[in-house]
């Protein structure tokens, strides 16, 4: 059987290359939600109660 030392490295070398790129996507999004956290987190201490505005179940009028 010929040695087929090429072809392993080349799909080792491709593997490594997914693998790479696909964790700098996962730290982007990473990142992303980190900032989208702050962001929300900076917008409920501004607007203090008016972020979530809830009836109580007994102040709502019985459904028909």
């Amino acid at each position: 059987m010929p040695d087929n030392w090429g072809f392993v490295a080349a799909a080792y070398g491709l593997a490594l290359a997914v693998f790479g790129g696909y964790w700098r996507w996962l730290g982007r999004r990473e990142r992303e939600a980190a900032a989208l956290r702050v962001d929300r987190a900076s917008r409920s201490q501004q607007l203090p109660g008016s972020a979530h505005l809830r009836t109580e179940s007994g102040s709502r009028a019985p459904l028909p």
